[in-house]
């Protein structure tokens, strides 16, 4: 199952990221800096939940997100119907 969820970046564009549940976090390579960052973050309401770079693939780059941060995120998902988070890289 994927969740589609549009977020802000630090410069305020708005990017879409897609959820897996196998704590895969997929964003359009297009909507990140040239290469992309091999580490990014989302920071939510003080906390900064860290993704690393797993591959590059059909224009996406494909992190993973440990199992603590990736339960936080669910977590908002759920309580939340706009994400109050920020990507950063």
């Amino acid at each position: 199952m994927v969740v589609k969820i549009k977020i802000l970046d630090i410069y305020g564009k708005l990017i879409e990221i897609r959820i897996r549940m196998n704590r895969r976090i997929a964003i359009r390579e297009a909507d990140l800096p040239t290469p992309p960052p091999d580490r990014i973050a989302l920071r939510c309401m003080g906390e900064e939940l860290e993704m690393r770079l797993v591959a590059r693939q059909f224009g996406l780059a494909v992190y993973y997100m440990p199992v603590s941060a990736f339960n936080r995120l669910a977590e908002l998902v759920n309580k939340y119907e706009t994400l109050p988070c920020v990507l950063a890289f």
